[in-house]
């Protein structure tokens, strides 16, 4: 009897181990798809339209003690919305380069253009011994982290990442609302 409830234990947990990698990669696939819809959608809004894309660049110069001057440039791609209570932004797609001393750095944060949900963030930076450390996180629909693929070394914590990418996500309404 032992043997049969510990065989079928085994047997649950790596039928359960199995669907959840299943479901791992179908998060990726997901969210692969919708990160080339949204650069297809940044590229495509002015070629096809006319319009411009709904965006908005920050640039910042500024010289940093001990690490030389530095430049930040974060571009926000949005989707807009008006109606009786003004402007409502709603970022989907976020990029930042900036640089420590001649270290570059290059990150990209995917949100879920209807809920807002941070679907994917992409690390790219300069190593001290000249490499390239890569990283991507991939995130279902419930903001869980689904899948990790680094190259290099891990360089943050997933609740400091997330944290980060909404704080990003929700300072460019702020800094476009002009309706004070």
């Amino acid at each position: 009897m032992k043997k049969f409830v510990f065989t079928t234990t085994i047997l649950f947990l790596a039928l359960g181990a199995a669907a959840s990698a299943q479901n791992d990669t179908d998060v990726v696939k997901e969210v692969r798809a919708a990160y080339a819809a949204a650069k297809e959608k940044i590229q495509q809004r002015q070629e096809e339209t006319g319009e411009p894309r709904n965006d908005a660049v920050v640039t910042l110069h500024y010289n940093v003690p001990a690490t030389g001057p530095r430049t930040t440039v974060a571009h926000c791609y949005f989707d807009l919305d008006t109606d009786e209570d003004g402007a409502h932004y709603y970022p989907y797609f976020i990029t930042l380069k900036y640089n420590v001393a001649a270290r570059e750095f290059y990150e990209e944060y995917l949100f879920h253009p209807e809920s807002g949900r941070l679907q994917f963030v992409f690390i790219q930076q300069d190593t001290y011994e000249g490499t390239k450390n890569e990283e991507r996180y991939y995130y279902d629909d419930l903001g869980k982290l689904a899948s990790v693929n680094i190259k290099g070394e891990r360089t943050i914590a997933d609740a400091a990442l997330v944290s980060y990418a909404e704080d990003l996500r929700a300072i460019i309404p702020r800094f476009l609302d002009f309706s004070y």
